[in-house]
């Protein structure tokens, strides 16, 4: 599974697109946005003196002015990637790096890389922030902005891909972890048009309920693919991959149903976002799995608002081969008081988290 998780990273970033920046920094600033590190360092990021930017409780939080797709610092310093080592740095008379994005839950991406890294720079707890791991002791974070971001589909009656289920509408198409089926679809906004021939979206093999506030209880078996999620309550979504998954492009994707539709059948309470974040491994003992010994987490996904009629696809990545196995973790972030319960297969449209194939 570490192989694995070493081989999606690396081919998830190997495999970025390239995007042509403009070569003249545009002059309709905006606004101004903070940014924060989550993953392998969460803080407040800042700068040095000399406009480096860093994170780190002993710096004060630095403010930014955002140009569509740059940015320069409170003192108009233009914020790049200075080679060869590819620290984020902010310089005088530097044009400032095209190719960034701000998602409309705050997420920081650059030519559609939102996995970034903080390497240890020996001056108390502060970070340098790079593109690649280039430093000392490096780990992987997301950068979140606090300002700046573009609005989230509002419209209540936008539905999800429609897929085609094994079951037939009015019938329980309730399944076991053991009789993986593979809904089919015509068309996903997981990937480009014309990219994939054929998309599949499978539902996950396993889902565990854990709950923070009884860390060491075990919920055992959930043969009903029961989801609820709370305050508390938290989900692990296990998939296993076969043979003939070994060379598709996999997405991550959730989806709940308008509320207009009558065939969808969940509970929705309370408001906040919500998080996902890949694990290192699926639980060993799926029958003893708790809050306690959940296992950890290897990287930290995008965050969403639950409302009726949202989709999401958190991550991209390549799928792997038979016998491997990767497991996703969709909790409340701090703050927020959503509940949500539904069946993972019994609607008749898509209810929670998918893999999408291609």
């Amino acid at each position: 599974m570490v192989m694995f998780l070493s081989i999606l990273f690396a081919v998830f970033l190997a495999s970025l697109s390239s995007v042509t920046g403009a070569s003249v920094l545009r002059i309709d600033a905006t606004c101004g946005f903070r940014l924060t590190t989550e993953g392998g360092f969460d803080g407040a990021v800042g700068q040095l003196a000399d406009g480096q930017v860093r994170a780190g409780s002993g710096l004060a939080q630095s403010l930014f002015t955002w140009f569509g797709d740059a940015f320069t610092d409170q003192q108009g310093r233009g914020c790049w990637w200075t080679p060869p080592t590819s620290v984020l740095q902010c310089d005088w008379n530097q044009q400032p790096d095209h190719g960034f994005g701000i998602g409309c839950y705050g997420g920081l991406s650059y030519r559609d890389q939102e996995i970034f890294y903080e390497c240890q720079t020996g001056d108390s707890d502060e970070v340098n922030i790079y593109l690649q791991p280039n430093g000392a002791n490096c780990s992987r974070i997301t950068l979140y902005a606090d300002s700046c971001r573009p609005p989230c589909s509002t419209n209540p009656t936008e539905a999800p891909p429609q897929l085609s289920t094994t079951g037939t509408p009015g019938q329980d198409s309730s399944r076991t972890a053991t009789t993986p089926s593979t809904p089919q679809a015509t068309a996903t906004p997981a990937f480009p048009p014309g990219t994939c021939d054929v998309v599949v979206a499978d539902g996950p093999d396993e889902i565990v309920l854990i709950d923070k506030a009884s860390p060491d209880t075990a919920y055992g078996p959930n043969p009903g693919m029961t989801v609820r999620l709370s305050p508390n309550a938290s989900a692990i979504f296990a998939f296993r991959f076969s043979a003939s998954d070994a060379g598709k492009q996999c997405a991550l994707a959730f989806d709940l149903p308008a509320a207009q539709d009558q065939r969808a059948q969940y509970r929705l309470t309370g408001g906040g976002l919500v998080g996902f974040a890949l694990l290192e491994s699926p639980p060993k003992d799926p029958a003893a799995a708790t809050y306690g010994n959940r296992p950890r987490v290897a990287m930290p996904l995008e965050r969403a608002e639950l409302r009726p009629g949202i989709s999401v696809r958190p991550l991209e990545f390549p799928c792997p081969g038979a016998d491997a196995e990767v497991a996703f973790l969709m909790a409340d972030e701090d703050g927020a008081d959503v509940c949500l319960e539904y069946q993972q297969y019994r609607p008749v449209v898509p209810i929670g988290l998918y893999l999408v194939k291609c």
